[in-house]
């Protein structure tokens, strides 16, 4: 990074001010050395300050808060995370999964002997506590006494009259309990002397479940309860169930337990209306109900389970029913309706626990549901559901009739509870064309009412729009496939049904044998990675590991893993990925004095060389594949390499910002070698696209490379062309290249969220893979000096979760960049928490910008092409909702049963967008093709530039080459400079000519960025009173050289030290010096603005108005 200051530092070898590599120190990432005297300068000064009429309680206090940073303990309280709280403890985990089982709740059965008594019938808890018992899934549970619920409580949902009648089933002759039976076989209810019992049972072991997991003694829990309990309404019992567990659960929660917001998801094949009814006007909690329909041809025949029931009054929206319109729909319409629908919701509702109504007669086999969800997918789904209220969930059973189904199903989702791997599952194909008209149906109703679903905008393919949004054609192609699947089950023969049989023998056995490996986590880690050191003030330091690993020991989280033992990589390994010369080359580091490293590292790009880098670099891969072989071999089950120096720029012939061996890269052609793997996903949430990680793999379909990476137009290392959407493989690798490039201003957790919920699972589960690589930097954490984002340790450890539930669980994570000590330590330590099955904090990551939204919306049209699960990003079907949230152009009018219903209020309205995410201007998503060709005219006409640039509003000067007349790329660096152009070479263009034609490039105004439009400066930052001390003797000098290089063209001044260094467009040394000295505020000497790096943004206040006045008399001989 930063080269041209190793330049300086060569031909500056006999100034005092040049520190070696054995004489500067640094604690927690703050320089000790005496660089220049100019920490003692600022010292001095806070006594003539006073004299100067400043106030002497002022500058004691800044002198104290000076002497005070000195100490080791406080450096981490330097705090760029303006608005993240970093602790020092981890969060407190609640621990362990609930069970509740009790064989009294098998007295209950139908006396009569209808088909009710043969479907809910005693043994289907016997069954499920059976295979549980079978799997040891028993003993690894707490089990939880049971106890029958009260007469209170169940009157909060019930009315006195049902609740008398069921007591009165005690001890009524069975003539009298037939004169109560509903005859009705499949939605029907009948009683027994024993109803009333097993009924309050079921329902106090549920109350009891959730009130453990509300209050944090159980981390979650399932209760085998019986009789269910989801269609039993207020005043009456309902297709099997008499009490409403779920429903109730969720009202004690709010009402005795503060627990402010519900989710309830019931993916039961039947719709849960009891529920509906209960919440449909009650904005705390939210129903989600997917269930079979048929267009109204599915019990229980009613309109309220269409899609256009939205909730009443201040309910509105809260509803959610996505109705099948099929039979048949299994794993791919299930998630689907997951990561469309569901998560998107509720990541926006934020709720505090969350009740799963778990139904398994839609898994594949049950004779009522005639639906194929795979058993072992319901693991799956209960993962999902795991990443949301603190990992609070609480499943209770509700139908299933196919007794292997059933057993199978609730078995997997206790073994999710419990926190063991996600089982495989088959390739999910695609989506039968009316799931995706009931998901765009169901988006369409609901988009009034969520920010969150914004991402179904025409794409640029109307044709393809009107094809896959038309109701009507999507409408009359199901009713043909329903005719179709109806005549072939109808005329199913005993064979065929042999066949159906042995089908879900197949799918068990797959979950049986699942190995789960004795170690959860490994982890690799050496100290003597921190022998590779920059020759002067560097973000890539060794700090950077040591602080990770204090962390981890700190949290107790080495202790907990497996510690593999390090090793250095052979030359056959790192030659699977690099040329055979290049790694000769890099062995002679080690020969070179350090006068000559800074003369040979000019020869890279953002690359800084020390005697051991070679050492460092080889033991950092080997770390990294002796993590991939415990996780592949089964001893661990996922695994952390904590090393440096990184690897993902790393290309196959040479370094690159700040990488030398392509660590990820080399280990999934390692485990592809020598373990014959066919899928790997490597995701890269580093903050710069990984364009070695990228070339390696572009003409590939064996490997998945998926980056989400600050772009800026090109404008963001490592720059040029190969970051874009379009950049979307080659060849036999077309379609496996997935770049979200991010455009604008500072993205977070709401924005890598929604990608992930998007494009990154969407995909990744398409493709199924059988190993995750996560190029793991951390400089998109909040307060990082050179990513500018701010993602928190929770939005780290949310995404962490939702990998996890791919290639059963084999997720190996490595360090890449990250630059802020305390970000990284927090934010690795989070994911490291997270893959060992500690609870998370919940996220309300909030609303993206309109440009994440754009960017997200460009590569979903970009791989629309290539990948099945992309086909809900296109025109929604219009409707109108009426004041009662239903539709105008709805299935028909309300059932008749449903007259007791009050009548709603207005509904809710979504809330309104912040007038920072609205934007007039073009959209950055379409503008690849100008942009590319707006950079090829550029690197033609570079010769036109005169010598001296402006400056634009950032400070920053809009310039040309730079003294040594080095290209734009040349000047690059990871996350300091907006480098444009390959990996090598250099074409001349210049920083200077894109700058001066940005304004041609499709940026948003607010986001283009560098200051080119006008900006309102902050008026307060938490970093003014800490970190701005008194100016020097003399105050300072707007035309003095940058210390490093000695440019002159466009410098700042660091308001703590009163240091000189370059601006980002000329060799960015004042951002180096800020990353290494933690540093926040900055003084342009161009135009006197402020920038503060901690709060990524300009600011101005009174406290600042010496340093300008005192810039403002040095530069133009007079004061402001």
């Amino acid at each position: 990074m930063a080269d041209k200051g190793q330049d300086s530092k060569q031909a500056g070898d006999s100034t005092p001010s040049t520190a070696t590599p054995d004489t500067t120190k640094t604690t927690g990432g703050k320089s000790s050395s005496n660089k220049s005297g100019k920490k003692s300068t600022g010292k001095k000064s806070a006594k003539s300050a006073k004299g100067k009429g400043s106030s002497a309680l002022q500058a004691a206090k800044k002198k104290g808060r000076e002497e005070k940073k000195k100490s080791e303990e406080e450096d981490a309280l330097v705090d760029y995370m303006t608005k993240l709280l970093i602790t020092d403890a981890p969060p407190a985990a609640p621990t362990g999964t609930g069970l509740i089982y009790d064989e009294r709740m098998t007295k209950h059965d139908c006396p009569f002997g209808s088909d009710m008594g043969k479907s809910e019938c005693p043994q289907r808890i016997v069954v499920c506590h059976d295979r549980m018992k079978e799997l040891n899934l028993i003993d690894r549970c707490v089990s939880i006494p049971i106890r029958s619920a009260t007469d209170e409580e169940i009157l909060s949902c019930h009315g006195p009259d049902y609740l008398q009648l069921l007591k009165d089933t005690q001890t009524m002759t069975l003539p009298q309990l037939k004169e109560h039976m509903e005859p009705d076989d499949e939605g029907g209810v009948s009683f027994s002397n024993a109803t009333y019992e097993c009924a309050c049972l079921a329902l106090g072991g549920a109350l009891e479940l959730t009130e453990r997991v509300v209050r944090g003694e159980l981390r979650n829990g399932i209760a085998v309860i019986r009789p269910p309990g989801h269609h039993a309404q207020k005043c009456c019992g309902n297709g099997y169930c008499y009490f409403n567990n779920a429903a109730i659960a969720a009202q004690i929660a709010r009402t005795k337990w503060n627990v402010q917001r519900v989710m309830i998801v019931d993916w039961d094949v039947h719709h849960g209306q009891g529920v509906q009814y209960m919440f449909e006007d009650d904005p705390s909690v939210l129903y989600f109900s997917t269930h079979r329909y048929d267009r109204k041809k599915f019990w229980p025949y009613l309109t309220e389970s269409n899609w256009d029931h939205i909730g009443k009054g201040e309910g509105c929206g809260f509803n959610i029913n996505v109705p099948w319109n099929h039979r048949d729909h299994g794993n791919a319409e299930y998630l689907a309706a997951f990561q469309q629908v569901l998560l998107p919701i509720a990541y926006e509702f934020n709720p505090e626990l969350i009740v799963v109504s778990a139904g398994c007669d839609s898994c594949f086999g049950d004779p009522k549901g005639e639906m194929s969800i795979h058993p072992g997918f319901y693991a799956h789904l209960t993962h999902m559901l795991m990443g949301l209220a603190n990992g609070k969930v609480v499943v209770l059973l509700e139908g299933g009739y196919s007794m292997k189904g059933l057993a199978e199903g609730i078995s997997m989702c206790t073994k999710a509870l419990l926190g063991d791997p996600c089982p495989p599952y088959e390739d999910l194909g695609k989506p039968y064309d009316c799931a995706v008209e009931t998901i765009l149906e169901v988006i369409a109703h609901h988009k009034p009412y969520w920010q969150c679903l914004e991402y179904q905008v025409p794409s640029k393919s109307p044709e393809q729009c009107d094809e896959v949004s038309s109701t009507t054609e999507a409408s009359l192609k199901s009713d043909e496939q329903d005719a179709e699947t109806n005549k072939l089950l109808e005329e199913m023969t005993p064979e065929e049904t042999l066949l159906a049989c042995k089908k879900l023998d197949e799918l068990i056995s797959q979950t049986s044998q699942l190995h789960v490996a004795p170690h959860r986590t490994c982890l690799a880690y050496d100290e003597r990675m921190q022998k590779h050191k920059p020759p002067f003030e560097h973000p890539e330091r060794p700090e950077r590991i040591s602080r990770i690993f204090e962390r981890h020991k700190k949290w107790g989280l080495v202790d907990r893993c497996l510690n593999v033992q390090p090793r250095m990589a052979t030359d056959e390994e790192i030659a699977l990925c690099h040329d055979p010369q290049y790694i000769e080359e890099t062995k002679d580091y080690a020969n070179f004095s350090p006068r000559e490293l800074l003369s040979f590292q000019d020869k890279y790009s953002s690359i800084y060389l020390h005697q051991s880098t070679h050492d460092c670099a080889r033991l950092a891969l080997g770390c990294t594949l002796q993590v991939v072989d415990t996780v592949l071999s089964g001893k661990a089950r996922n695994g952390v390499a904590i090393v440096r120096p990184p690897g993902h720029h790393a290309e196959y012939h040479t370094a690159m910002g700040f990488c030398f061996f392509n660590h990820i890269a080399i280990a999934a052609e390692h485990a592809k070698k020598n373990y014959g793997l066919q899928r790997i996903l490597i995701l890269d949430w580093d903050i710069h696209h990984g364009n070695g990680t990228q070339h390696m793999f572009e003409d590939k379909k064996d490997v998945l490379y998926i980056s989400l990476h600050r772009y800026d137009g090109g404008f963001f290392f490592p720059g040029g062309l190969d970051g874009m959407a379009d950049k979307v493989g080659l060849g036999e690798g077309e379609g496996y290249n997935v770049n979200i490039a991010w455009n604008g201003r500072s993205m977070g957790d709401a924005e890598y969220i929604a990608a992930f919920q998007q494009i990154v699972m969407p995909i990744a589960y398409e493709y199924n893979p059988e190993l995750v690589l996560i190029s793991a930097g951390f400089d998109a954490a909040a307060g990082d000096p050179l990513g500018g984002y701010r993602i928190s340790p929770e939005g780290y450890a949310h995404m962490t979760h939702m990998l996890c539930s791919l290639a059963q669980g084999k997720v190996v994570l490595a360090l890449e960049g990250g630059y802020n000590l305390n970000s990284i330590s927090q934010s690795m330590a989070y994911c490291t928490r997270t893959l060992l099955g500690d609870p998370f904090q919940s996220l309300k990551p909030g609303m993206p910008c309109t440009s994440a939204l754009e960017s997200i919306l460009e590569t979903l049209h970009q791989h629309q092409k290539y990948w099945k699960c992309l086909q809900y990003q296109v025109a929604l079907p219009k409707r109108e909702i009426d004041a009662q949230g239903v539709t105008t152009t709805g299935a028909g009018e309300e059932d008749p049963e449903r007259q007791d219903i009050s009548q709603p209020e207005t509904p809710r309205k979504k809330p309104d967008l912040l007038e920072s995410d609205i934007t007039d201007t073009p959209k950055t998503g379409g503008s690849t093709e100008s942009s590319e060709h707006l950079i090829s005219q550029l690197v033609k006409d570079k010769s036109e530039e005169p010598a001296d640039m402006p400056t634009n509003g950032d400070g920053d000067a809009a310039c040309g080459n730079n003294g040594g007349g080095d290209s734009l790329e040349e000047t690059g660096a990871a996350g300091g400079s907006h480098a444009v152009g390959g990996s090598s070479g250099g074409n001349g263009l210049t920083i200077g000519h894109l700058a001066s034609h940005a304004s041609d490039i499709s940026l948003p105004i607010e986001e283009a960025g560098h200051g080119l439009h006008a900006v309102i400066p902050l008026t307060w930052c938490p970093h003014l009173e800490s970190d701005v001390m008194p100016l020097p003797d003399g105050g300072v000098d707007a035309r003095a050289p940058c210390l490093e290089c000695a440019d002159t063209r466009e410098n700042w001044v660091c308001l703590h030290c009163y240091q000189v260094f370059c601006g980002r467009y000329i060799n960015e040394h004042m951002v180096l010096h800020g990353a290494a000295t933690m540093h926040p505020l900055v003084l342009s000497y161009s135009d006197l603005s402020v920038w503060c790096y901690g709060c990524d943004s300009y600011v101005h206040h009174e406290i600042l108005v010496p340093a300008k006045t005192s810039a403002h008399r040095s530069k133009f001989g007079e004061d402001m």
